[in-house]
């Protein structure tokens, strides 16, 4: 069938200066009655810096035609989520995940479920998510480049995906975490996968780099990247959209990651040189 894409045609200029559109919510104990510590909002907002304003902003331009969500690393489904707004507010039905077990008695639409690259699209299924969805959230600090890869491999498309990258990289590494079933968070810098990593594959199943939520000078610790379908770019050659090298032009850290090394140039060489991080090559991307 032919999708009606657009609620309305956007200028060709929407998709410049996004960060504009983040909600920055006075952190509020809410959930008092649930003693969970964390990043909690009063709503109807709730991730943890503002990207579900962002979110909301391309929505009122993409029509969210499939009505349909994935969360994967949920947590609560509450408190840092990228999607309790959007799908709340549009009524949409949603499949999240999340690898603790200590949110199963606060709410049951989010399933106590460690992802994997090998599981995940099995999972999905069973709980009946369609292949193409609306919005994506991927955020386990972990194998999540794999998780991506085995997701578009198997056929699932949303239409905006926003993701967690490794910041400590430059906007041209294009780096990842060295696969392991074993591994386990260690609160370091030696997870996930840089922002060139994630553009990379991505590009290759026809979605492009559009925000990054961090803003460094302003003490905005996002490591939040945001993608869009190129079916809401291709049709205006003259849309205008920022590079990589403008979205992300200095590695950084996360200021509450431990590592035993603090240069990021040295730790950066460090990970890849003991084999906790690796370059990928071109087969990397190769279907499995």
């Amino acid at each position: 069938m032919e999708l009606r894409v657009w609620k309305r045609k956007p200028p060709n200029t929407w998709l410049l200066d996004l960060d504009q559109y983040a909600i920055r919510p006075t952190p509020s104990k809410v959930i008092e009655a649930w003693d969970i510590k964390g990043s909690d909002w009063t709503g109807p907002y709730y991730a943890d810096s503002g990207e579900d304003g962002i979110i909301s902003y391309l929505f009122d331009w993409v029509n969210d035609v499939f009505k349909f969500a994935v969360d994967i690393g949920a947590a609560h489904g509450y408190g840092g989520s990228n999607i309790r707004h959007i799908a709340d507010r549009c009524e949409w039905k949603t499949t999240e995940f999340d690898g603790s077990n200590k949110w199963s008695n606060i709410h049951p639409r989010v399933k106590n479920l460690r992802i994997t690259p090998k599981n995940i699209c099995s999972e999905l299924l069973k709980c009946e998510t369609p292949y193409q969805i609306d919005l994506l959230s991927l955020d386990i600090d972990s194998m999540d480049w794999y998780v991506l890869k085995s997701m578009l491999e198997g056929g699932f498309e949303p239409s905006i995906t926003i993701l967690e990258y490794n910041p400590i990289f430059n906007f041209d590494d294009e780096i990842v975490r060295t696969y392991s079933q074993r591994f386990v968070k260690d609160g370091s810098s030696s997870y996930g996968a840089s922002l060139k990593a994630f553009e990379r594959l991505m590009n290759k199943y026809n979605h492009t780099l559009v925000v990054n939520c961090a803003d460094i000078d302003n003490q905005i610790y996002s490591n939040n990247a945001i993608f869009l379908h190129n079916r809401y770019i291709g049709p205006w050659k003259d849309t205008k959209i920022k590079t990589i090298e403008e979205l992300h032009p200095v590695a950084w850290k996360e200021p509450w990651k431990e590592n035993s090394i603090g240069d990021l140039d040295k730790l950066k060489k460090q990970l890849i040189k003991i084999g906790v991080m690796k370059k990928l090559k071109e087969e990397d991307y190769e279907v499995n």
